[in-house]
C-alpha cells in the first residue's frame, strides 16, 4: 500500500513478508532547514521500531545503486579497453584499429561471452563500494579542508561551503576518497581487470595469480593511484564544471549534469590513462616475480611516453555514457532521497 500527502510532501508504503512482520517506510520531512530523512517502521503486535538512515548513509546507497547499474550496462566497453590494452603488439587482430578488434571479438566470441561476461560480477560489486565510500565521503573531506585551510564556515543557502571552495580542495578531495575508496576494493579491481585480460590471453591463470598474496599486494599500490588520479579528475570536472556554471546562474539540475559528466569523463579519464594502462600490463605479465618498473620500462620501449595513454580514447568514450548514466542515477537518487543535488 502505497500513501502520499502531496501538500506536506510526506510518503509512505507498508509490506507484508511472508514471515507476517509489516514494515511501513515512511518518508517525510523535520521541520527546519535539515531535509527530509527516511525513517523504515517494523510494527508486529503493534509495537514499532523506527530505524532513520543518516545523510552519509544514504549517499552510500544511492552511489554504490548508481555505480552498480552503470557498471553493468557498459561493462562491455570496459572488456573491450582492458583487451585491446594488454594485446601482443604481434597479434593481428589489433591493426586494423579498436572498433575493427571489438567487431573481430563479436563476430568470434558473442558479445556476451567476449565482452559483456568477462569481470562482470568483479566489476559491479567493486564499483558498488568504491564510488559510495567516495561519494558519501567526498564531501565531508572537500567541506574539511575548505574549513582546515581557508577557515570559512559560513554556508551558502544551498548548503555548500561557502565561496571559498575551487580547484584545489576538489583535486585534494578526491584524491584522498579515491585512493582510500580503491585501496579497500583492489583484489575486485585486480579480479575483474585479470578475468577480461584473460579471453585476449587464455594461457593466463587467474586463481593461480590471486591466490599469491604478494600478487594481490603488488598490484594495489598501482590500483590505489589509480582511484586517486580517477578521482580527482572526476572530481575536478564534474563538481569544478558545476560549481562554475551555478556561479554564472545556470540552475543546478539534468542538462547541467550531463554537461558535467562529459567534463568529469574527459578528466578522470586522462588523468588516471598511465596508472589504469600500467594495472592492465602487469597483472597480465607472465612472470609475477617483474617489477612495476619493469612494467613502466616496458610500455616506455614500446612507444615512448605516449605509450602511457594507449587506450585513452576508449576511456573517455567509455567513461562518457558511464558517467552520464551514473552521474544522473546518482543526483536523482539524492534528490528522491532528500538529500538535493551534488553541492
Amino acid at each position: 500500500m502505497l500513501h502520499a500527502d502531496y501538500q506536506k510532501m510526506s510518503y509512505s508504503a507498508s509490506i507484508i513478508t511472508p514471515d507476517g512482520f509489516d514494515f511501513e517506510l515512511v518518508y517525510h520531512p523535520i521541520p527546519s532547514s535539515t531535509p527530509p530523512q527516511p525513517v523504515v517502521r517494523r510494527h508486529n503486535d503493534h509495537h514499532m521500531a523506527d530505524i532513520t538512515l543518516s545523510a552519509q548513509a544514504t549517499q552510500f546507497l544511492c552511489a554504490g545503486t548508481a555505480a552498480s547499474i552503470s557498471s553493468f550496462l557498459y561493462n562491455p566497453l570496459d572488456c573491450l579497453r582492458i583487451r585491446w590494452q594488454v594485446a601482443p603488439n604481434a597479434v593481428t587482430d589489433t591493426s586494423g584499429g579498436l572498433l575493427r578488434y571489438g567487431s573481430h571479438i563479436v563476430r568470434s566470441e558473442g558479445l556476451v561471452s567476449g565482452l559483456w561476461r568477462p569481470g562482470l560480477a568483479a566489476n559491479v560489486s567493486g564499483m558498488f563500494l568504491s564510488a559510495a565510500i567516495r561519494f558519501s565521503s567526498y564531501e565531508h573531506v572537500r567541506d574539511g579542508l575548505i574549513t582546515r585551510y581557508d577557515g570559512d564556515d559560513d554556508d551558502n543557502d544551498d548548503g555548500s561551503s561557502g565561496s571559498s571552495k575551487h580547484g584545489g580542495h576538489m583535486v585534494a578531495a578526491g584524491l584522498v576518497c579515491g585512493a582510500f575508496a580503491y585501496f579497500v576494493t583492489a583484489p575486485l579491481h585486480l579480479l575483474k581487470t585479470l578475468r577480461q585480460a584473460e579471453k585476449g590471453r587464455p594461457g593466463m591463470d587467474v586463481w593461480g595469480i590471486m591466490s599469491e598474496a604478494n600478487n594481490v599486494i603488488k598490484g594495489t599500490a598501482p590500483v590505489s593511484l589509480r582511484g586517486a588520479l580517477f578521482t580527482a579528475g572526476q572530481m575536478i570536472g564534474y563538481d569544478g564544471l558545476k560549481t562554475a556554471a551555478k556561479a554564472r546562474g545556470f540552475e543546478d539540475g539534468p542538462y547541467l549534469h550531463l554537461l558535467s559528466s562529459v567534463a568529469a569523463s574527459f578528466g578522470a579519464s586522462f588523468l588516471s590513462a598511465p596508472a589504469d594502462l600500467l594495472v592492465a600490463r602487469y597483472m597480465s605479465m607472465a612472470t609475477k616475480g617483474d617489477r612495476l618498473l619493469v612494467c613502466v620500462k616496458e610500455i616506455y620501449d614500446e612507444r615512448g611516453i605516449k605509450g602511457f595513454w594507449r587506450g585513452w580514447s576508449i576511456s573517455f568514450l567509455r567513461l562518457t555514457p558511464v558517467m552520464i548514466t551514473y552521474s544522473t542515477l546518482y543526483e536523482q537518487f539524492r534528490y528522491k532521497m532528500g538529500l538535493g543535488y551534488l553541492n
